[in-house]
């Protein structure tokens, strides 16, 4: 099998060359209805998937699922044109995709949601096939979850496990998060040690994403009128690259905040925790512009991990945009509406 990134990503950009182009997005938005939208389905790339998902599903669910099955096509791809040091890499990249599918699952039995409605949270692309993630959405107990994860060999039954006697005893879903997250970043920044391009280009992406997530728990702790700092500390991920444990706690130290603040001024986090908490999907604008830096990788290297990087993120986008096009026009929500949800690289 080729493990050369050129070979690579001379596939990838053949199936880039199939991504939707510019201003396609809007003519779906100007379609009449749902029943458009399915008509275009079956004409456009994603006809093959449309077709066999009519045979067990109908309207919006028959969409979703051509969608995701589309999606997850993808990644099979990628993982079957790459081995050695590029596979490894690009499966690090997938394995996120596991573990928020895992997270998704965990929070729908934590909150009794039907296996239905669990499976709609997730999108199979990494080594958790769709076979896998239909029979974990179908159990009703945390630690049959985890259990089941263990029979498998999954590594990411390690983390639930250790997690579940004090969610057990707290009942809390931030624990068993932020155990699958320590795991998965922990285990994935070791693998990516070095100073090799493509390693470090990974490496940098989930920094950020480390970043990221502890900003969004620090913005939740700020809204409380009351932290407690020990508690709040449990919280941290480590492995970020601007905000370090002790900057972690100066955000959370009213004495200290605003100097810590200024440390990252100019920076996506500073936006983030300075957000105003009445902006509605402020948050979630903020989150598509670091997605849209991955996305924007495809314009990198061709020779490294880049393209693999910038494509799987921009088919990334393109789905989500699409589902999002597909429950706008089932619903009958207005053009404008739809529009503001969308990502954009």
């Amino acid at each position: 099998m080729p493990s050369d990134y050129g070979y690579i990503n001379a596939r990838l950009k053949g199936q880039h060359s199939r991504l939707l182009k510019p201003g396609a997005y809007e003519e779906l938005l100007g379609l009449s209805g749902f029943d458009a939208f399915a008509k275009w389905l079956a004409s456009s790339p994603y006809a093959k998937e449309w077709q066999e998902a009519q045979t067990r599903f109908a309207g919006l669910a028959a969409a979703e699922e051509a969608l995701s099955a589309n999606f997850n096509s993808s990644t099979r791809l990628m993982r079957k044109i790459s081995d050695g040091g590029p596979g490894k890499l690009i499966g690090i990249i997938l394995r996120r995709w596991d573990l928020e599918n895992v997270k998704a699952i965990v929070r729908g039995i934590h909150h009794r949601w039907d296996t239905d409605e669990i499976f709609r949270a997730v999108l199979p692309a990494g080594s958790l096939d769709k076979v896998k993630l239909t029979e974990l959405c179908r159990k009703t107990d945390l630690r049959e979850l985890a259990d089941t994860l263990a029979t498998w060999g999954d590594e990411l039954a390690t983390p639930l496990t250790r997690a579940m006697p004090e969610y057990q005893r707290e009942h809390k879903l931030a624990g068993l998060e932020l155990a699958l997250d320590q795991f998965y970043y922990g285990q994935s920044l070791k693998d990516l040690a070095g100073l090799d391009h493509n390693k470090s280009l990974v490496r940098v992406f989930l920094r950020r994403e480390i970043d990221w997530l502890n900003a969004k728990a620090l913005r939740r702790l700020m809204a409380r009128e009351k932290i407690d700092l020990p508690e709040a500390a449990m919280y941290y991920l480590p492995g970020g690259k601007l905000l370090t444990r002790e900057k972690y706690a100066a955000l959370l130290d009213p004495k200290e905040s605003k100097r810590a603040l200024r440390s990252v001024r100019g920076t996506p986090l500073y936006r983030l925790l300075m957000a105003d908490d009445n902006q509605g999907s402020r948050e979630e604008k903020l989150d598509n512009e670091e997605w849209r830096q991955k996305a924007l990788a495809y314009r990198g290297d061709p020779l490294g991990i880049d393209v693999a990087v910038g494509f799987l993120w921009q088919k990334y986008f393109e789905v989500v945009n699409l589902k999002l096009i597909a429950r706008g026009k089932h619903f009958g929500l207005p053009a404008e509406d739809i529009r503001y949800q969308l990502l954009t690289v």
